[in-house]
């Protein structure tokens, strides 16, 4: 018997100027390189906005995967082990983003990742020097051979899934891979769609703050996983969870200026826009699902990744 299972959507991101900074990076990051070559992990510095749109992402049940050109190794400005190692940096940093605990510590490598994979394409046909490097790839972009690949691997619908890049070719490797071009967005300073913030608002059909000078105040509701067994009725349940909020409004800054707790939902209204809000409740999601599972041997919410809810 042949058991079918369901592809899942994604978001296919590119890497440099559109998770990370690049074009606005001092010279001292182009020693030695090409401008735009990143191969120094001390310049992996995250685009303002970008964790808490991949938690937004994330939660909303979308497999979060970065695909990136990086020719600077066939130029011979560093190897595949620079790339990996800015990789490394901005996973950790978005990972203590969002979960602090680890600070430097390279376990946090090991932890749940919002991103699931990042896959990197070193061949460059025009300008590279190395030999075996230098040859057109099916991977490099705009070709789609990295997206065919992470659709193959990791069981993801193109037809259902996102690209978001700073390049016309990203959108086209993604095209040409069976991502609609309706569900390609281009961010960049010029265009309509500034980063990858904007870019989650309009994937999450979230309104976006027509007051953008004003304080933003957002209100984010989820419910128990079981809602007729009423499971915030019980007070332990109840005062972890409202501890659980604060605790993360603490530690990330954010201003929680009100939470109601009834028996089966929690409310929160955060001074912060509506991605941040939504990834301050995926948070609390998580950690609090994590609590109740060694508690009681069940989640006590939803996954948002569960294609039931």
């Amino acid at each position: 018997m042949t058991i079918s299972v369901e592809r899942k959507p994604a978001i296919f991101l590119d890497r440099d100027d559109t998770i990370n900074r690049n074009f606005d990076l001092p010279n001292e990051a182009w020693e030695g390189v090409v401008p735009g070559d990143l191969l120094k992990p001390e310049y992996a510095i995250l685009i303002d906005g970008v964790p808490d749109a991949l938690i937004a992402l994330k939660d909303a049940g979308y497999t979060l995967v970065v695909i990136t050109n990086q020719g600077g190794v066939a130029r011979a400005g560093g190897t595949m082990h620079d790339v990996d190692a800015c990789n490394d940096r901005l996973r950790n940093k978005i990972h203590h983003n969002e979960q602090p605990k680890h600070e430097d510590d390279e376990l946090a490598l090991f932890d749940d990742q919002l991103i699931v994979t990042w896959y990197s394409c070193p061949f460059h046909p025009k300008t590279g020097v190395l030999t075996h490097l230098s040859v057109e790839h099916e991977w490099r972009k705009p070709h789609p051979g990295m997206i065919v690949a992470a659709c193959k691997e990791l069981n993801l619908d193109p037809a259902r899934s996102w690209m978001v890049g700073d390049k016309q070719r990203d959108l086209d490797a993604a095209i040409a891979a069976g991502v609609p071009a309706s569900q390609t967005i281009r961010v960049a300073h010029e265009s309509p769609v500034t980063d990858l913030a904007h870019a989650a608002r309009l994937i999450l059909d979230v309104e976006e703050d027509p007051n953008q000078d004003q304080e933003q105040i957002s209100s984010v509701t989820i419910h128990p996983l079981n809602p007729y067994a009423h499971p915030l009725a019980d007070e332990r349940v109840r005062a972890t969870v409202e501890a659980c909020a604060r605790a993360i409004a603490e530690r990330t800054g954010v201003p929680l200026l009100s939470i109601e707790l009834s028996d089966s939902s929690v409310s929160a209204t955060l001074a912060i826009h509506k991605i941040g809000a939504l990834a301050f409740m995926a948070q609390l999601r998580r950690d609090t699902n994590r609590w109740h599972r060694s508690n009681h041997n069940t989640d006590l919410w939803p996954s948002a990744n569960d294609p039931m809810h």
